[in-house]
């Protein structure tokens, strides 16, 4: 029974233990997690604090540099400005004094201006800006249409009006320029178009390009100043001047209206009488001619003895051919000798104010006035021959030309004036054909 008791009681005891153990955990996780927070929040207050003072110490820092920033500024703000006025005072100063002097300088140059010496000096600098001005000048024209580097070579300007085909150093080369070029040299016919591809295509924009390069070299190692090279640019420069001239009266006085009127004009005169062609020898003397005649009836080549002797230089080359020609045409004496010989005879020699002649007839017709489109390039011709023999008169007259010839040109032993050769009508005179050729171009 005892036992059975003292079983139940150590039972009951063990029940009674176990509940009080799991209090005392439970009282001491508490008591463990107020001292954690206890800690947790005295840390973060010392952090807070430290966060704090540390913020307060740097505020007063970023205060006290700027305080000291702003104290030096204001001193350096003070200095300058004393100083700024200060170099303004000194050069206002400065500049009153330089005009000062100025002025002294001015007024003794304008006293001794007057004065030999200052006359001499005068014009010595003048001489000295001219040349100056000139030299600007040169070098201005030289850098004409200059353009920046950071233009792209491979793409010119548009120039509708006048294609850019090619560059050379900072200048343009425009359609024009090659067109231009190409005609006075000869490789462009007055009436044809120059487009950019054709230019290509024949190569004048290179030969251009090349001419401006050998000339642009010529010019810096100063060829252009030698006396050889300045006789034939001025030669040139006279003679494209001439031509210009030339040019501008014919394109003024020759047109259709005139070449029309001459034809009316002429057209009577066309229709009256024969043509006859006809060769001739001129020669000076009536000896010579005598011999010439001897030898044409011994059997003599009338074509060769005009080579050999004739003084004609338009009709020598040709064996004395002059052609067709009416009896207007030719001087009254000429013409009566040639259209009273028979065809296929010599006439006896006789005497022109050019010579002695020798004619052989070689032909005769009927003239019949021909239609206006198959002679208006004669007419066109024979009126700019006549354009420029009265220019040339008239600018000789004016200009008082004077010839000195060698004495033995001057007259014949007899004293007859010296013998000219026989010219055309229709004929240009040599001196002459460069001009007609330049005006035509």
């Amino acid at each position: 029974m005892n036992t059975q008791e003292n079983n139940d009681f150590e039972t009951n005891g063990a029940r009674e233990k176990r509940p009080n153990r799991g209090a005392a955990l439970l009282r001491l996780a508490r008591a463990g997690a107020v001292v954690t927070l206890a800690a947790i929040v005295q840390f973060l207050e010392l952090a807070g604090r430290a966060a704090l003072r540390a913020t307060a110490i740097v505020l007063r820092a970023i205060g006290k540099f700027s305080i000291t920033t702003w104290r030096l500024a204001s001193a350096l703000d003070s200095a300058l400005w004393r100083a700024a006025k200060l170099l303004a005072r000194r050069l206002a100063e400065a500049l009153l004094h330089a005009l000062a002097l100025l002025g002294q300088v001015f007024k003794s140059l304008i006293l001794w201006l007057p004065t030999r010496t200052g006359r001499a000096y005068s014009a010595l600098c003048g001489v000295a800006i001219v040349v100056c001005g000139l030299w600007i000048a040169d070098l201005l024209r030289e850098g004409d249409g200059v353009i920046g580097a950071s233009v792209n070579a491979n793409r010119p300007p548009l120039d509708e009006e006048d294609p850019i085909l090619a560059r050379i150093g900072g200048r343009f080369v425009h359609l024009s320029e090659i067109a231009a070029a190409a005609s006075a040299g000869g490789m462009l016919a007055s009436d044809e178009e120059l487009s950019s591809e054709l230019a290509f295509e024949r190569g004048l924009v290179e030969s251009y390009v090349e001419q401006r390069l050998l000339a642009r070299a010529a010019q810096e190692d100063g060829l252009h100043r030698t006396p050889s090279v300045l006789r034939r640019v001025n030669t040139a420069r006279d003679r494209i001047l001439a031509a210009s001239l030339v040019k501008s009266h014919v394109d003024e006085e020759v047109t259709p209206e005139t070449v029309e009127r001459y034809y009316r004009e002429q057209r009577k005169i066309m229709q009256v009488g024969d043509e006859v062609r006809a060769r001739h020898i001129l020669v000076e003397t009536e000896e010579a001619a005598g011999e010439i005649v001897a030898q044409l009836t011994a059997g003599g080549d009338f074509a060769q003895l005009a080579r050999e002797n004739s003084q004609d230089r338009a009709t020598a080359p040709l064996g004395g051919e002059i052609g067709w020609f009416s009896r207007g045409i030719m001087a009254r004496n000429f013409a009566n000798v040639a259209f009273r010989t028979p065809v296929g005879d010599v006439a006896p020699p006789f005497r022109t104010e050019y010579g002695w002649h020798i004619i052989e007839v070689t032909g005769r017709r009927p003239t019949s006035a021909k239609p206006l489109a198959e002679v208006e390039s004669e007419i066109e011709e024979f009126l700019r021959n006549e354009i420029i023999a009265r220019l040339l008169s008239e600018l000789a007259d004016e200009n008082q030309v004077v010839y000195y010839r060698p004495e033995s040109d001057l007259s014949e032993p007899d004293g007859s004036p010296a013998i000219a050769p026989l010219i055309l009508p229709t004929d240009l005179r040599e001196g002459d054909q460069g001009i007609r050729e330049q005006a035509d171009g």
